[in-house]
């Protein structure tokens, strides 16, 4: 990294963020659509971007009430 500040997380640290599980967290995006799948050197892995993130904490407010 030379010096980028990072525009996407990882699944696992998502939901982290979002003090969720992960089976949660990918509940919500399938439901959604957020989140795209990358490539890396360790195979395909689901990341979000911040703005997602915002946006699944939206969805999961909307549905607590």
């Amino acid at each position: 990294m030379s010096g980028n500040i990072l525009n996407h997380v990882d699944e696992y640290r998502a939901a982290v963020l979002l003090g969720m599980p992960p089976s949660e967290l990918r509940r919500y995006s399938r439901v959604s659509g957020l989140g795209h799948v990358e490539n890396d050197d360790k195979g395909q892995k689901v990341v979000f971007t911040y703005e997602e993130l915002r946006r699944i904490c939206l969805l999961v407010a909307q549905s607590s009430k």
